[in-house]
């Protein structure tokens, strides 16, 4: 299948900013403040006592002594302070059952008949469920997640409220227990509908709630900083400003967003860990395309093979998505990210 010069899909899930508050008996939302620091760091990096190719640069021993005085936004919680929350929206919406843009009919016939016979074979709950681990999990939390107890409460737009007593006890690949492995399977039929009909318009607010340390340290998102003004911090935390004009710690809705879509354990048949879904399987990590075009398990190359698997669903007996082959719940969950996917012109 062409891909054509023109193939776009608005993004199937859209986190809100995840904001960072506590609670007092006075209120129920107080923003978590971010602090500037001015600090007398220490000169440890390579460059500072070696060049590129690993000699020893012609300095003073005291030079490499002195301090490297910097100003540095962190983020504590305060004092007396021992549940801290952190919550986000969730819009979900069915976008991926036809490209948004296309000017390719053909394309856009196969991709729709993709979409109609992944529905039909149950693919939206493997999906779902995948979406609705990392919901539950607390992936969302990054570095947060390390607490003396994380509460998840789930609060959809059908009225429903789903609880996860304590996310640091989930892991990805063992099993749960029976109490929120019901959990999981009922915010999974949600999602599921959500993500595969146009007509729900489903939200949800989730809230975790986590027991904190004495004036733990917080780590929200860090902005992006080029070329720094003498005086201002160089390294920048994410705030979100309130009504009232003060301003909360924050994730960024795309840092959110990336927890969330960390679900393609398809990429080999022995993953030992899902990464974020990606064209080309990105490990930010480890610095490497897990799906590099060689491989020929690229997005692309599977976008390619659209007729061929949407013929192949039509064989698929199972209404719960489990006998749908891999690659195919990989090219939907990129459809489901979104993204402009055309050959372009060379």
């Amino acid at each position: 299948m062409e891909l054509g010069r023109h193939l776009n899909y608005i993004r199937s899930l859209s986190p809100g900013k995840a904001v960072f508050f506590y609670q007092t008996q006075d209120s129920d939302f107080v923003p978590l403040p971010v602090e500037v620091n001015k600090i007398n760091g220490q000169k440890g990096n390579f460059s500072a006592g070696y060049d590129a190719r690993f000699r020893a640069k012609s300095t003073e021993t005291k030079d490499l002594a002195y301090g490297n005085p910097q100003t540095i936004e962190a983020c504590y919680v305060p004092p007396l302070v021992e549940e801290l929350l952190c919550r986000f929206s969730l819009r979900v919406e069915a976008n991926s059952l036809a490209p948004t843009g296309s000017d390719n009919p053909k394309a856009n016939r196969w991709l729709r008949k993709l979409a109609a016979g992944y529905k039909q074979a149950g693919g939206y709950q493997e999906l779902a469920r995948r979406y609705a681990r990392n919901i539950l999990m607390g992936t969302w939390l990054w570095r947060n997640k390390q607490t003396m107890g994380t509460e998840i409460e789930v609060i959809t737009s059908n009225g429903e409220l789903y609880l996860i007593g304590d996310a640091r006890r989930l892991d990805w690949q063992s099993q749960w227990s029976e109490m929120d492995n019901a959990t999981l399977e009922a915010l999974t039929c949600e999602l599921s509908q959500a993500l595969s009909d146009p007509k729900q318009y489903w939200f949800a607010t989730i809230t975790a709630k986590m027991t904190v340390a004495f004036c733990q340290e917080i780590h929200p998102s860090q902005e992006f900083t080029e070329n720094v003004e003498q005086g201002l911090p160089s390294r920048e935390l994410a705030k979100v400003q309130c009504i009232d004009g003060r301003k909360a710690a924050s994730f960024h809705a795309e840092k959110v967003g990336a927890a969330l879509q960390t679900i393609d354990d398809w990429w080999d048949e022995e993953a030992d860990m899902p990464l974020r879904v990606h064209e080309y399987g990105a490990n930010k990590h480890s610095l490497v395309a897990l799906r590099h075009p060689t491989t020929g398990q690229d997005f692309y190359q599977h976008l390619r093979r659209t007729a061929y698997y949407a013929r192949q669903l039509r064989h698929c007996k199972k209404t719960d998505g489990s006998d749908i082959p891999s690659e195919i719940h990989y090219l939907m969950s990129v459809l489901l990210k979104g993204g402009l996917f055309q050959q372009g012109r060379n």
